[in-house]
């Protein structure tokens, strides 16, 4: 048996409980997991067959076209899921050559509140085709391993190359989880709408100087947000949680931001209130905060908060997200910070 001396401990490397083998279990485990997500994107897609016929019209478009669809007939994640898809959607697509287009019509329109930039991916409910000889439907789910963009990639390069007319991708894959190429992509694809746009500017002037964006995922452990995967903790742990929250930020400002503002950004309006109320640095987006996969409509109000939140987030001049015992590792603030490629900082305690 191999051992190696690192400080005080010994280090197994051969054997059954040495590094070698642990490491090999390890990846055997990733890829063991990876081929069952490649059949569970299949059966995914099998659900969506019932809406393509032989009778259904044929595609109007004469050349390939990679359609990112969002349209309620499956869990599509919330909006930092959507886009972190449509980006990684349409990296392979540009790389390959193809259409890329984007239909999202569910819970809202997203075009009312981001617009094409410098691609136009817009494409109508009419110009939609269900004929099963020249559009078909694909899935690619995501499970947060470090190796699965990779295959995620290459799924998505076998399965543009199959389509015919059109392929209609359901995804929320994250294909670019740290390049600033994801901004980049970003940035080609949405710019903010007027309305939007208009919004942003009022935001901006409050916090006019210079500010650094907090975020917080509670995901119902406070009593305020609606998520499949919410906690439920007692009132009084409630109260704690909440306190421990504020004194976080509190040293966070001292000593990154002594002379900023703080934007906070969380799914709990509840703790939005209580901390701006003990915290005179500290502003926050006015709004109901929802998870819009939970959501068959949603208001114009809660909507705008939503893309509100992320824009400004990007347009900070650090992100943090803070994450406590019991709290959710969001990806919310990461992929606002990615737009722009302003540093974002993850903070557990």
């Amino acid at each position: 048996m191999v051992q190696r001396h690192t400080g005080h401990d010994m280090i197994k490397i051969r054997g059954k409980e040495g590094l070698l083998h642990r490491t090999g279990k390890e990846l055997q485990n990733v890829f063991q997991h990876l081929f069952k997500q490649r059949g569970k994107w299949r059966r995914k897609a099998q659900e969506l067959a019932p809406y393509y016929t032989a009778t259904a019209p044929r595609a109007r478009n004469t050349t390939k076209q990679i359609v990112c669809m969002f349209d309620g007939k499956m869990d599509h994640g919330g909006i930092a899921d959507r886009l972190r898809g449509v980006v990684s959607a349409y990296d392979v697509a540009k790389q390959l050559g193809y259409d890329f287009r984007i239909y999202f019509d569910h819970p809202f329109r997203l075009e009312d509140y981001l617009v094409p930039a410098t691609k136009d991916w817009r494409i109508t409910k009419e110009e939609l085709c269900y004929n099963s000889e020249d559009a078909e439907p694909m899935f690619c789910g995501s499970n947060g391993t470090l190796v699965e963009p990779f295959f995620q990639r290459l799924w998505f390069q076998k399965r543009f190359r199959e389509t015919h007319k059109q392929l209609h991708v359901y995804t929320n894959a994250l294909l670019l989880p740290r390049s600033k190429r994801y901004g980049e992509l970003f940035r080609e694809l949405f710019r903010p709408s007027e309305r939007l746009e208009e919004a942003l500017r009022r935001y901006s002037e409050t916090l006019s100087g210079g500010y650094v964006a907090v975020s917080l995922r509670f995901i119902g452990l406070l009593d305020d947000f609606t998520e499949r995967d919410g906690k439920h903790i007692a009132p009084e742990k409630q109260i704690l949680l909440m306190e421990r929250c504020v004194a976080k930020i509190r040293e966070l400002h001292n000593s990154h931001a002594a002379d900023m503002k703080m934007l906070l950004t969380s799914d709990s309006t509840r703790f939005l209130k209580y901390a701006a109320e003990r915290l005179d640095f500290v502003y926050y987006i006015p709004g109901d905060v929802v998870h819009i996969d939970y959501q068959d409509t949603t208001t114009d109000d809660v909507n705008i908060k939503l893309f509100v939140d992320m824009l400004m987030i990007s347009r900070a001049e650090q992100a943090f997200l803070l994450q406590a015992d019991g709290m959710y590792n969001s990806g919310f603030p990461r992929r606002a910070a990615q737009i722009t490629g302003i540093p974002f900082h993850h903070v557990r305690f």
